[in-house]
């Protein structure tokens, strides 16, 4: 999913900036964040990088969790955010994360949960893993973002991490920042020759005062700058390709929890559900329509039948022997039993008593065959797994109980609604 005309904050180096419509303003706190948004940090205090851990994977951010806490780098209990994680060898994995105090990790998503919008909250590092999937071939590449006097690095593939970390220099002045390119591309040497790896392509993702590498002489690789785009902040333009990064990033990737994503898939998805919605409607007024022609249509030929019947009976044969009626009889007796099955009016009236409030009927298929009514029903449930699973067999029971024979049925759901299928049969008596 693509992030278009979004109101995007920006949490980075201590500012709090907010990108909308080609304007950016800053911002003192983010408890002012209380809109539909997406919501980017790189959380202060906090640290990203690659580790193995003596561990299977299932535990892999438990023990960098507990390695940090011995190590003494932080001075309280952190979070992991883990960004990806690969089994290496047995117990043995290398875990690719970023770690955050856990007060501050918890005053944020305490935030992001209590805001009756949904926001969409992304670690800085995501936004740079993500970049990297959505570019990486086989071969690995480099994603670089310099911001004031840090400059934030990954190298890998689509499937692998090889180094994440973040470099800083004194000051912003030229001579630091120079510095600082030499310690990336020091970064990059390393990563290379440690891991026996070349790699092909660096990408640079600019931010309103980044400063591009100057280097020098054959690097072995191709360093590109991804797209920027023109912005204005406190009446100066600047040019940055972060935000188009930060529109392409997947739903998936936030942190926010699932009801925030779901909530967010449901409002960008209001104006084509209510467009299937009409279709639907409209399918099955005008299926109603046609059936109950057809059905006023076999009921007249019966009728007409049925009077030619009554006129054959009061005809008294004097001669005995065959009766050629046999054909005719069979016909009307097979009207006289379709007559028992119930219309297409009956039959929807039927669908509407079983199923309850939330479910939708999305497809619709009514046959009437030799032996009765064939029916197949495909229906969506806009409600909690539990709640949409009770109103399923709840319709079955229904169904059942007028007389309808459940073929075959199945129920599924997903992140976003649940789903299930009937095929039913109504027979002749």
């Amino acid at each position: 999913m693509t992030f278009s005309s979004e109101k995007i904050y920006l949490e980075l180096d201590g500012h709090l900036f907010l990108y909308e419509a080609g304007h950016l303003s800053e911002l003192g706190d983010p408890s002012e964040i209380i809109e539909e948004s997406i919501f980017v940090t790189d959380f202060p205090d906090s640290i990203s990088r690659i580790i193995q851990v003596e561990t299977p994977p299932k535990y892999a951010d438990v023990m960098a969790r507990r390695n940090l806490e011995e190590a003494g780098e932080f001075d309280q209990p952190v979070t992991v955010i883990t960004h990806w994680k690969k089994k290496k060898r047995k117990n043995t994995t290398d875990i690719f994360f970023t770690a955050v105090p856990i007060q501050s990790y918890n005053h944020y998503m305490t935030h992001v949960e209590e805001t009756s919008a949904p926001i969409l909250l992304f670690p800085l590092y995501t936004v740079l893993h993500q970049t990297l999937k959505k570019n990486a071939r086989k071969s690995p590449i480099a994603v670089i973002f310099q911001h004031g006097r840090s400059a934030d690095l990954i190298i890998g593939t689509k499937k692998k991490i090889y180094f994440a970390n973040r470099s800083m220099a004194f000051d912003e002045t030229p001579e630091q920042i120079y510095a600082l390119w030499d310690m990336v591309l020091s970064d990059i040497r390393s990563t290379e020759a440690e891991n026996r790896i070349k790699i092909t392509k660096a990408l640079f993702i600019s931010w309103i005062d980044s400063t591009p590498p100057e280097w020098k002489g054959d690097l072995g690789f191709n360093l590109d700058s991804l797209a920027e785009e023109t912005l204005e902040l406190e009446g100066r333009s600047y040019r940055t390709s972060f935000f188009k990064v930060v529109r392409k990033l997947d739903v998936a990737a936030s942190i926010s929890g699932p009801s925030e994503k779901l909530a967010y898939y449901s409002r960008k998805a209001i104006l084509p559900l209510n467009l299937i919605l009409l279709l639907a409607v409209c399918l099955v007024f005008f299926g109603y329509m046609y059936f109950t022609r057809q059905a006023n249509a076999l009921n007249m030929s019966y009728q007409n039948l049925v009077s030619e019947l009554v006129s054959v009976k009061q005809l008294q044969p004097k001669i005995g022997g065959h009766v050629p009626y046999e054909e005719t009889l069979a016909f009307v007796k097979r009207l006289e039993r379709a007559s028992r099955v119930p219309s297409y009016k009956e039959f929807v009236n039927d669908l509407s008593d079983a199923f309850g409030e939330g479910m939708v009927v999305e497809l619709l298929k009514v046959d009437y065959g030799q032996g009765g009514l064939l029916a197949e029903v495909h229906a969506t449930v806009k409600a909690p797994f539990g709640q949409a699973h009770r109103g399923y067999q709840r319709s079955l029971w229904i169904l059942r109980k007028k007389g309808y024979c459940i073929e075959d049925s199945s129920f599924s759901t997903n992140i976003q609604a649940s789903h299930f299928l009937l095929k039913l049969t109504k027979r002749n008596p």
